[in-house]
């Protein structure tokens, strides 16, 4: 099946026009030409260029995250129960696009087929190219897609590696349906996460561009385009201990790791449902509508 078959709604970032496939695929309005990788589109043009540092890191990530993060079960099981708390927010079926995508973490969560995958990083959709064939190498800031495409889109740990996140809201409502759902969930500013996130920064997981954003800055990107229904903040204690082994490797030291685990997640719920403190959070999750008189 060709590309244009699988991923239907797939346009040219640049003019938005029909696509013509051979041994790459060309534009039909501006003629720009993109490359085919291992049956992934490279839909990027030269303004990846500015995005290179980012790049570099994700690239040098994607490895860590499959062959580290993710092979401690109690930190699968936490970015699973991340990934679920997103998606029971949106509706199950229609058309999804997982707008950066990482490694493929969503579609096992989802039916076969119902999910597009982009990320900027090419060593992240080779990882998730086991658990996808609708994948694209593309800038979230300029979406190769046609209008109105998609039923929902998730974006989860996207906005802040952006140089420009306002770009990439823009372009989300672009190609959300009328009425479309979008899923937020990103990193928040708060007295918790500020000093282990500036320590960290120094690290080989971040580049420049990384920064944790309050929740009045993600309403002020959305609110042009979407009307908020619910925002919640998640991560507390279990978010850096079972979430991020490959960064912390505390809780390896822990004893008794099945009572625990469960007793840390509670923990964390607990302190989110306490006003003012629960503001004070790793996480920060929202759920937003397209605006109705946005088409």
């Amino acid at each position: 099946m060709s590309i244009i078959e699988r991923i239907p709604e797939i346009a040219c970032p640049e003019c938005k026009s029909e696509l013509q496939e051979s041994d790459n695929l060309r534009c039909s309005g501006c003629g720009k030409v993109y490359e085919i990788h291992d049956s992934i589109p490279y839909m990027v043009g030269d303004e990846v260029k500015s995005l290179a540092e980012e790049i570099a890191v994700q690239d040098r990530v994607a490895c860590e995250y499959e062959q580290k993060r993710y092979q401690y079960p109690y930190a699968r099981r936490y970015h699973n129960w991340w990934t679920e708390q997103m998606l029971s927010r949106v509706r199950s079926d229609g058309r999804m696009l997982d707008n950066g995508c990482g490694t493929g973490l969503l579609f096992d969560k989802i039916k076969p087929g119902q999910a597009v995958g982009l990320d900027i990083s090419g060593e992240m959709l080779r990882y998730a190219a086991k658990h996808s064939d609708q994948l694209i190498l593309g800038n979230s800031q300029k979406l190769p897609f046609k209008d109105n495409s998609f039923d929902v889109v998730f974006c989860r740990s996207l906005l802040h590696h952006l140089p420009e996140p306002e770009l990439a809201i823009s372009e989300i409502s672009r190609v959300l349906r009328s009425q479309g759902e979008a899923v937020f969930a990103d990193t928040n500013s708060s007295l918790l996460s500020y000093l282990p996130r500036l320590i960290a920064s120094r690290g080989k997981h971040f580049s420049e561009e990384h920064k944790n954003l309050t929740r009045r800055e993600i309403e002020r990107l959305l609110n042009p385009y979407f009307k908020i229904q619910e925002v919640k903040y998640f991560g507390y204690i279990a978010y850096p201990l079972l979430g991020f082994p490959d960064i912390l490797k505390l809780f390896k030291f822990i004893p008794f790791k099945s009572i625990a685990e469960p007793a840390l997640m509670s923990v964390d719920n607990f302190i989110s449902k306490i006003p003012v403190i629960r503001s004070q959070s790793w996480g920060i999750l929202v759920k937003a509508v397209k605006r109705s008189n946005l088409q």
